[in-house]
């Protein structure tokens, strides 16, 4: 399997303890860890790819995200495997759960991106998410204030379905 890039955006640092997470599982696997913060032109490096953002307001990519947005809509995704993480709260933003998520969909697809790694809307009391196509989401639905219990299980079940994507 070829090294992993895995790339954060944080604003409160849940999405850095994500990224943490996903480290952990990780830890036998070629992989390297990418705050957003820092740029993104490393993107460029990897066949392998997992983006993680937050969303914020009305389904906002998280403002290290968005700082970087015209240079990823500039990339080329073609012959890239992406898998997708979202942060957000389901109750407070119940009508548009993790949509930051669906924002790097948007870009890295019409980019020439294969996405992997969708996930069942199932577990999660939200009213709609456009993250959501059919009956899933477009990658990993994370809720961390209301659900972070389920986080290190969905996580680690996640990462063992992507890993087998990825070969």
């Amino acid at each position: 399997m070829e090294k992993i890039g895995v790339f954060y955006g944080t604003t409160t640092g849940k999405s850095g303890a994500i990224a943490d997470e996903i480290d952990f599982n990780l830890r036998k696997i070629d992989h390297e860890i990418f705050n957003v913060a820092d740029g993104i032109s490393e993107i460029a490096n990897f066949k392998n790819l997992i983006l993680i953002t937050p969303s914020y307001g009305v389904g906002q990519l998280q403002r290290d995200w968005e700082a970087h947005s015209a240079e990823l809509e500039a990339m080329d995704f073609s012959g890239k495997k992406i898998a997708l993480v979202g942060l957000g709260n389901q109750f407070t933003f119940g009508e548009s759960f993790v949509e930051g998520m669906k924002k790097l969909y948007d870009i890295v697809t019409s980019k020439g991106g294969e996405i992997i790694g969708m996930t069942k809307n199932v577990g999660y009391s939200h009213k709609e998410s456009e993250a959501v196509i059919g009956d899933k989401f477009v990658g990993l639905a994370l809720d961390e204030n209301n659900q972070d219990e389920e986080t290190p299980d969905r996580v680690a079940n996640w990462i063992q379905d992507i890993l087998k994507e990825f070969y």
